[in-house]
């Protein structure tokens, strides 16, 4: 397999890493390519420190060795700015041989960055007369001596005066200049100036992209020479404008050589370009931009992580009318922190950002960062080892890279991805198309590349012949790479050597003229129709390869037991057992047709006989002769969602199978098809024929016996989309329903997420269906709220005066899907009826309605206080909270509520943002606040607190008052008390029943119970940033008394830094013994850089008693991860759920018991 986001190992010798210098070296190179310069310099300096110390005692390879870690080492300490030791480096790797050119080279490079223009031109020079045929030199010549004139001037541009009586000096000058008699006219000198022939641009659009704006100069000065008329020879004015035109010419092809030189085109980041001025929230883009990039540059991914999520929130506040970059913004952060994600290891999220990256450039036609936004989802693939998607990605990105450059890479990448699925002939084949594009930018870095991939493939295909051929092309590319500045050329060169070595070897021992010793196995073939298979004549015919780490199978005809092709039948699965090749373990298929007029291809299953495995590959497509000769189908599992796009002139002529047809009554799911292969129809995209389940079932759905009736009638017909087809039906419903005269008022209230990009900019619209009938379809355009409804955190409100269609049952939202940025997240709708007696239902969603986030839908059926597909039941709570008219009762601190009641608990909800958006808790306030969650049944009691954080946190609590409006309960909580570690009983924390006023006083332990001695043991989890900075604080609860908020601020050992990824903290108290543990309560105030904290376990010994309880976590405490708490209840042995998943696991738990 191919090592992840790694170059494939050129010789087979070795599987892992081998600490030798070579070996080092190059993994030093791979670090430096991929610009963690960081990791580069210790596993150089880990090379230099294998050579001898001592000179006497080292052979020339080892001196040559030495020298090439000293300059590769040089190299990386410029690029994070360390540019003493660079220059240190060099100087040392001079001291052994002071005509070493790449130390010469590296020590003007040094200089250069130094701010020594002078010295570093005194060197460039040297290099250059050298060598002179390393264009490098010239090039630091050029960028030195403009660096210079910039310092100091032009020399060229100085004119002296000539002031004062200088006769003496300049009269004997002209007599000697006086004519001496008649001067014939051949005896005058030729004044022509002699015109080099220039050189056309080779590569225009390269030259364009790497000049910029430059270019247009560039095009102006080429046709003014080119214009005989203004620059007409041997005239004064024509050949000073030639010259001027000639000189600026160069200047700009030494720049482009330069650019070229320092940066490729497809590793330069896409700069935010202004179209007018530049203000002040420009500016300030473009710094922290610059800033992350630096931060990623000296491998500060946590650092720069940070950053791009505080330029993210500043983005998004930016007035979209005022800054027309506010998109492009976005997307450009959503990409740095997407990299940052993939350098920290957490492959979700950078995908998720990369992802939101494409979603933002598809969608506002910024192509380049969509090309960019592609790029590096499929580095994120193919880094953690999904190939599958890394291919499916990186295909969609061809059509859009522009460069031969960026080809070359792009399809070098893609044949490493399919060598590591075993496929060794595409890769060989991407292998060559690299090879060609890099030859047309006369790119030897990259041919080297596309030769070392190909040679590979080869030997994998025992085609040692080949590879012997294709080795030493590589080889004599590799030796021509000594003269670049590359450190590890030789280890290049001797990996070479080796694997011709090896390929000689194999054919020496008759390999090459040998049948693969590969044992054959039983493959059971199950594929899936829907539709007839039409085939153009008696040829046609489908042909099978499986890959897997072994190989490939061979290509397997699907022929019946008459050897004749199989007619495949509609809504029937033809079932082959076939003898190939093992290919191993199975990664992917091929098919291979042939002379195929119409073939609706649902699926192609493969039992591994030998191994009893199964791998599904959906295609669920139609195959014609505009489909290409060969596709590839991946794992169910594995598949990447593509853009909607029609592909191909006859994609409207193809037709969407019956929905009979699909399994279960499942939509046919266009996004399981690879796509290098796809024609994507647009309306199956919206096709939605799910199977009627508790909680999302469509209105007026026909049974599966009516279905089955009427499916044939409709077969020719891709299905419309959830919404319209549900809205329609309930049109026509209406019809049927008896008229209702009585009109009503109804007032809807919708508020939106406010996840990223949770608003959206499409039409919403809403169906009431109730016990008397159901309104018509509903469009919520006017918001009383807001001017622009629907933005990311609003609350928007529509009053509507319509039909009374009596109690309601359940409701249907969806949105249009047709403008840009269409998805939108929905976190509830609830609707009032204010005739008398007034009644509100609720309706929670916490959903995505979208074409591309989420299930994918863009319609729902939502039923009161039941989020959709989910059975648990979830209702609305309404908490009313009164502050005392107290001096100083009101606080800044956190406010957090739990609620115990006979079915369950919710811990902790933090009261934030009150119904009124007023700053909340000020003296003689009353706040509301409004939030859904899990039914916990009749309330028993509640917990209020505050965290005690900011100055003057002390609060005087009048009462709170909980309502349940779905069961029309009211609970009043009396307080009437301070929570103030200042005032009265100190206590911040307080257990409240209904109707029942809290004491002042702490109770009094009992005599009996005097102070014990606990040991707390706290294990961080072993994760990237799993460690806290924030105060911890733990409370212990048991059968006879409690000890509340003990902060674990010393541990035994007195180590200073506590809490951090994979440590084992341990803390001694002497507290109120609270007998038999019952349960503990622990919390972190989360404050601090980087206050999230990953938990693993926590463990309690009552040391007389020689009692322990462990508390299994394993999970966040973090506002950014999860559920976003920072406290938690534990018992003993139990591991905590998470709030928001509590379903989710609950319905793993019944699925797992089904099975």
């Amino acid at each position: 397999m191919v090592k992840k986001d790694d170059e494939i190992s050129i010789s087979s010798e070795t599987k892992g890493p081998v600490k030798s210098f070579g070996a080092l070296m190059g993994e030093g190179e791979k670090f430096s390519r991929d610009k963690l310069y960081t990791k580069a310099v210790q596993c150089y300096t880990e090379a230099l420190d294998l050579l001898p110390p001592d000179d006497d005692k080292s052979s020339p390879k080892d001196t040559n060795d030495r020298l090439q870690g000293l300059v590769a080492r040089s190299a990386c300490y410029l690029k994070i700015g360390k540019n003493d030791l660079a220059l240190q480096d060099a100087e040392e790797s001079l001291k052994r041989n002071k005509e070493y050119s790449k130390g010469l080279y590296q020590k003007a490079e040094a200089l250069y960055a130094t701010g020594e223009f002078e010295l570093a031109l005194m060197f460039y020079h040297r290099g250059k007369k050298l060598r002179g045929d390393l264009k490098e030199f010239q090039l630091g010549i050029n960028k030195a001596q403009e660096a210079i004139d910039n310092s100091v001037g032009d020399p060229n541009r100085v004119k002296l005066e000539a002031s004062g009586d200088l006769s003496y000096f300049y009269k004997n000058d002209e007599k000697k200049k006086q004519p001496v008699g008649y001067i014939r006219p051949s005896q005058k000198k030729e004044t022509t100036i002699q015109r080099k022939p220039r050189q056309t641009v080779s590569n225009p659009k390269t030259t364009k992209q790497l000049l910029g704006d430059l270019y247009a100069d560039r095009a102006y000065l080429e046709s003014l020479i080119n214009d005989n008329t203004v620059t007409k020879q041997n005239t004064k004015s024509g050949d000073a404008i030639y010259q001027l035109a000639s000189d600026g010419l160069d200047y700009l092809d030494s720049r482009t050589d330069f650019w070229r030189q320092q940066q490729p085109l497809y590793a330069r980041p896409k700069m935010v370009k202004r179209q007018g001025g530049d203000d002040e929230p420009l500016k300030h883009i473009r710094r922290e931009l610059e800033a992350i990039d630096d931060l990623q540059n000296m491998d500060q991914f946590r650092d720069a992580q940070r950053r791009a999520h505080k330029l993210q929130e500043y983005s998004e506040r930016l007035d979209e009318r005022k800054y027309t970059e506010k998109w492009s913004v976005l997307a450009d952060v959503q990409s740095r922190l997407g990299n940052a994600y993939l350098e920290l290891g957490d492959y979700a999220k950078s995908l998720d950002h990369h992802n939101k990256d494409l979603k933002l450039s598809e969608t506002r036609g910024f192509e380049d960062r969509q090309s960019r936004a592609l790029d590096n989802l499929g580095r994120v693939y193919a880094r953690s080892g999904q190939f599958a998607q890394a291919i499916q990605v990186w295909e969609r990105k061809i059509p859009l890279a522009t460069s031969p450059l960026e080809k070359a890479w792009l399809f070098h990448e893609i044949g490493q991805c399919h060598f590591g699925l075993g496929d060794y002939e595409r890769s060989q084949a991407y292998g060559n198309r690299s090879f060609t594009e890099a030859v047309e930018v006369s790119d030897p870095v990259w041919q080297l590349n596309a030769k070392v991939l190909v040679a590979h493939s080869q030997t994998k295909l025992r085609q040692y012949r080949e590879a012997e051929k294709t080795f030493d092309e590589a080889l004599v590319l590799a030796k021509d790479q000594k003269v670049k500045t590359s450190p590890n050329d030789v280890a290049a060169e001797r990996a070479i050597e080796r694997a011709v070595k090896e390929v000689k070897e194999k054919i020496a021992k008759g390999a090459a003229d040998s049948v693969p010793d590969r044992e054959e196995i039983t493959y059971e073939i199950k594929v899936k129709s829907n539709d007839n298979i039409a085939y153009e004549n008696e040829d046609g015919l489908v042909k099978l390869s499986i890959y897997g780490d072994n190989g490939s199978s061979g290509q397997i005809e699907l022929r019946n037991e008459n050897e004749e092709a199989i007619k495949f039948n509609h809504s029937k699965t033809e079932t082959i057992k076939k003898k190939a090749s093992d290919a191993g373990k199975i990664t992917k298929v091929t098919l291979t047709c042939a002379n195929i007029q119409s073939w609706w291809l649902d699926s192609i299953e493969i039992h591994d006989l030998k191994r009893k495995s199964k791998h599904k590959f959906p295609f669920n497509q139609n195959i014609d002769s505009a489909t290409p000769h060969t596709i590839d189908l991946f794992q169910e599992g594995t598949i990447v969602s593509p853009a909607v796009v029609v592909r191909g002139p006859n994609a409207e002529k193809r037709k969407t199978p019956a929905s009979k047809d699909q399994p279960n009554g499942k939509k046919s799911d266009v996004s399981s098809v690879p796509p290098s292969s796809r024609i994507s129809d647009s309306k199956d995209k919206k096709k939605d024929d799910r199977a009627t389940k508790p909680g999302d079932k469509t209105s007026d759905k026909p049974s599966d016996k009516t279905s089955d009736k009427t499916s044939d009638k409709t077969s020719d017909k891709p299905s419309d989309k959830t919404s319209d087809k549900t809205s329609e039906k309930t049109s026509d419903k209406n019809k049927k329903q008896p008229s209702v005269e009585k009109n009503v008022e109804y007032v809807i209230k919708v508020e939106t997420g406010k996840v990223q990009l949770a608003g959206t900019d499409a039409k919403v619209s809403l169906i009431i269906i109730g016990e008397k009938g159901s309104t018509d379809k509903i469009n919520l355009e006017t918001s009383e709220t807001n001017k622009n409804p629907f933005e990311k955190g609003s609350k928007d409100v529509f009053r509507f005066q319509l039909p009374d269609v009596g109690e309601i049952k359940k409701i249907n939202l969806s949105q249009d899907g047709e403008n840009a940025l269409s998805g939108w997240f929905c976190t509830s709708v609830s609707i009032t009826v204010t005739s008398a007696p007034p009644k509100r239902y609720f309706f929670p969603v916490d959903r995505w309605l979208s074409q591309t986030d989420g299930d994918k839908l863009t319609s729902f059926e939502l039923l009161p206080n039941q989020r959709p597909n989910e059975t648990e039941k979830v209702i609305e709570y309404e908490i009313s909270v009164q502050t005392g008219n107290e001096r100083s009762s009101g606080t800044d601190a956190n406010v957090f509520l739990s609620l115990y009641g006979d079915k369950n608990n919710i811990l902790k909800h933090q009261l934030k943002k009150p119904e009124s958006d007023k700053d909340p808790f000020e003296k003689g306030q009353k706040d509301e606040f409004y939030f859904t969650d899990i039914d916990i049944g009749k309330l028993k009691k509640i917990n209020i607190q505050h965290d005690g954080t900011s100055t003057g946190s002390g609060w005087y609590l009048d009462n709170i008052s909980v309502k349940l409006p779905a069961r029309n309960e009211t609970y009043n909580f009396p307080v009437d008390r301070w929570l103030d570690e200042s005032e009265g009983d100190k206590r911040i924390s307080l257990d409240l029943e209904p109707n029942k006023k809290p004491t002042n006083k702490v109770e009094e332990p009992k005599p009996e119970k005097s102070g014990i001695e606990y040991k707390i043991t706290v294990k961080t989890g072993d994760k990237t940033g799993a460690g806290t900075d924030a105060n911890v604080y733990i409370s212990l609860y048991g059968d006879e008394a409690k000890v509340e908020r003990l902060q674990l601020r010393e541990s035994v050992d007195k180590k200073l830094d506590l809490f951090k990824s994979g440590s084992k903290d341990e803390f001694q108290f002497n507290e109120l013994d609270v007998s038999k543990i019952k349960n503990i309560r622990i919390e972190h105030d989360g404050t601090g850089i980087g206050a999230g904290w990953y938990l693993d376990w926590i463990e309690v010994c009552i040391v007389p008693r020689n009692e322990t309880y462990k508390f299994p976590v394993d999970r966040w405490l973090d506002t950014g991860e999860g559920d976003r708490l920072l406290a938690l209840d534990l018992q003993p042995d139990k591991r905590p759920g998470q709030q928001k998943d509590d379903v989710d696991e609950k319905k793993d738990d019944d699925e797992a018991k089904v099975e």
